[in-house]
């Protein structure tokens, strides 16, 4: 998949937080917001 474009809308989608809890984009929508995916982050794998 390729990047967005600035100012382009994120696709749907929901992922489960550090907590266990699932957060979905919908959530947020209509706010400034900033998504970041950190895969593995802060892990010595």
């Amino acid at each position: 998949m390729a990047a967005l474009q600035p100012g382009t809308p994120a696709p749907e989608f929901s992922l489960a937080s550090h907590s266990g809890q699932t957060l979905s984009l919908a959530g947020y929508r209509g706010r400034r917001t900033v998504v970041a995916f950190l895969p593995f982050a802060f892990t010595g794998g």
